[in-house]
């Protein structure tokens, strides 16, 4: 039966890059795709050291395998998959390896992104990977609606069928994220700037930006293990590295009032505070990663310095990767508080 569904024209695009998935994509597609009742099309990226994917059962899907040239952050492969098909359905949806579909989310945040042309992006609910907690970082997302983080403060069994469909919110995970392909268009894709950590943040500043809502389908459900090419030692002090240097461009662009001053406030106060936290072992990014990151904003310091040129930039990556609107826009005013 689903294989006559098929013949149906698939209405979104799931993206998934696979980097180092056999332990996680085999799960994640076929909780997918039992949970699916609508044609979906999968963009899959091999992004290296996958050795599953000959095997995969993809049954029930319209997939193309897209290898990379090398390895790729997370925002850059899923510019790639953007780029190479990802626009061609009515929506786009950005998915971890290491999730767990529960229900029918992806129906759900569709149907609430096709009830509001106004709405931009949603995430579902997201949990750990056993269904046991709720994900650190749909949690920390969620502070932003109060009523909601309340009642979820409750454990994974709380209720939410009383709540709205959707609630608004800045900022979601892209750990599974539905995007309205057109507000993608004009917004513009992830900024490679991030490699990985706080892209999904940036974006959804962005779409917020081209006149779009951003926020949570409370009707849906999905498990996230989080962090599943943290591997090894050195995979881990490689991923504090990237939170510790992305965090400040991302407060750069979208905490700072003046981006001269809190720079000045940054290395006067916080880099200090954070680099005391670390000696001290209050802090989960190592002093290694935490320093190297220093030299990494060092370098990016005139586009952390200078809106105007952090625009320019942007404006060059779009062109470079003929980035198909030139409605793309990169925020005037990159200084918007976060609320």
């Amino acid at each position: 039966m689903f294989g006559l569904v098929l013949a149906m024209e698939a209405f979104a695009t799931v993206i998934i890059i696979a980097h180092r998935a056999d332990r996680w994509l085999p799960v994640c597609l076929a909780s997918l795709r039992e949970s699916l009742r609508y044609p979906m099309r999968l963009l899959l990226v091999d992004n290296g050291g996958n050795t599953c994917l000959e095997g995969l059962d993809l049954t029930g899907f319209d997939v193309s395998v897209l290898p990379s040239s090398r390895p790729m952050g997370f925002a850059e492969a899923n510019n790639f998959a953007l780029l190479n098909g990802g626009l061609d359905s009515e929506f786009v949806c950005f998915l971890n390896q290491d999730t767990i579909s529960r229900e029918d989310w992806l129906s759900a945040s569709i149907g609430v992104l096709r009830a509001d042309a106004s709405i931009g992006a949603v995430m579902p609910l997201i949990e750990n990977y056993e269904g046991t907690a709720w994900d650190e970082a749909f949690s920390s997302c969620c502070r932003a609606a109060p009523e909601l983080h309340g009642r979820l403060s409750q454990g994974v069994f709380a209720r939410t069928d009383d709540f709205p469909p959707f609630i608004e919110v800045p900022e979601i995970t892209a750990a599974a994220m539905v995007v309205r392909t057109e507000a993608l268009l004009k917004a513009g894709p992830f900024d490679p700037i991030y490699g990985s950590y706080y892209e999904d943040y940036d974006l959804c500043r962005r779409i917020a930006q081209a006149g779009y809502k951003v926020g949570i389908c409370t009707r849906g459900r999905v498990g996230h293990f989080g962090g599943s090419v943290t591997t090894d030692r050195r995979a881990y002090a490689r991923r504090a590295r990237w939170i510790a240097r992305n965090r400040v461009i991302y407060a750069a662009r979208w905490k700072w009032r003046n981006r001269l001053w809190g720079l000045a406030k940054y290395a006067a106060w916080e880099m200090p505070w954070r680099t005391a936290r670390s000696l001290l072992g209050r802090s989960q990014i190592p002093l290694r990663s935490l320093l190297l990151a220093q030299i990494d904003l060092l370098r990016l310091g005139r586009r952390l310095a200078s809106a105007d040129y952090d625009r320019r930039c942007w404006n060059d990556y779009l062109g470079t990767v003929g980035w198909p609107n030139v409605g793309s826009r990169f925020p005037a005013q990159l200084a918007t508080r976060v609320t």
